[in-house]
């Protein structure tokens, strides 16, 4: 979910992943609706699937998913193709992280643009494991770095503690 309060924004994520690649998606398509202009006529909007996985979209979430797959890939529409049709996670695995570093693409995003593409979401999904050393709660990663980016002295006293313990973040 994407907030706008007066002239600033906020994305709030309900949602968490043991690897980064999805979060890394969802991010970008939320900071696609800020950068588009899609909260001009309303202060909040709220994607209520996984964007990545979306069954149907109207055009602002197929904006959104260009811009993410822009911003992540270099390019809106990556042509991202195998040379055979039926494949397994540690094939895809080791196949992004041969190729993911030559194109300049995190190799856990390839394979989820692989998906994006061919909606082989079960086979993406779990070659992310043979991806990554470990699967860890990445939602500590990206309130960490909130938390290092947040101006907190420019919030409320209780603005502040609620942020905080919603973040999980120790108050200081």
């Amino acid at each position: 979910m994407v907030v706008k309060i007066d002239d600033r924004y906020a994305i709030l994520l309900g949602r968490d992943a043991q690897y980064p690649a999805p979060i890394a998606f969802t991010l970008a398509h939320e900071i696609g609706h800020v950068s588009l202009g899609h909260l001009q006529k309303n202060d909040a909007f709220i994607d209520m699937e996984d964007p990545a996985e979306a069954s149907e979209s109207d055009k602002e979430e197929r904006e959104a998913d260009q811009f993410s797959l822009q911003l992540l890939t270099g390019q809106a529409e990556p042509d991202i193709q195998t040379n055979i049709d039926s494949f397994g996670a540690l094939q895809l695995a080791k196949a992004v992280l041969d190729v993911g570093p030559t194109r300049g693409i995190e190799p856990g995003t390839l394979a989820l643009c692989l998906a994006y593409r061919t909606s082989k979401w079960p086979v993406a999904n779990a070659s992310l494991k043979h991806i990554y050393e470990a699967a860890k709660p990445v939602w500590q990663e990206v309130n960490s770095i909130a938390n290092k980016e947040l101006n907190w002295s420019a919030l409320g006293e209780d603005a502040s503690d609620y942020l905080h313990a919603v973040m999980a973040i120790p108050n200081e």
